[in-house]
C-alpha cells in the first residue's frame, strides 16, 4: 500500500466522484465519506485500492478528446510578432 495517495486526500477527491461518477462510483464514495465521519475507520486493503483506482482515472480520464492535433506550444515560428 505505500505507492497509494493518503486516505485524507482521497477523500477530499471522493466528494467530486460523489457529484460526477455513475450510479455505483457515485454510491462507492458517499458511502466512503459517511464511514470516514468514525474517528477509529480506516479503508481497507480494497476499499484503499479502489479510491486510489477512481482518483487515478478522474485525473487521466478529464473527457478531454486528445485526437485532435492541437499545438499547444507556441514555436515563434509567426512572424507577424511586432
Amino acid at each position: 500500500m505505500s505507492n497509494l495517495r493518503p486516505v485524507e486526500e482521497l477523500l477530499y477527491h471522493m466528494r467530486t466522484i460523489v457529484r460526477s461518477g455513475s450510479d455505483w462510483e457515485a454510491n462507492f464514495a458517499r458511502s466512503i465519506l459517511k464511514h470516514a465521519k468514525r474517528p477509529t475507520w480506516n479503508p481497507s486493503e480494497k476499499q484503499h485500492q479502489m479510491m486510489q483506482r477512481m482518483v487515478s482515472e478522474m485525473f487521466t480520464h478529464s473527457g478531454a478528446d486528445t485526437s485532435d492535433d492541437i499545438g499547444l506550444i507556441d514555436r515563434g515560428d509567426r512572424h507577424d510578432a511586432a
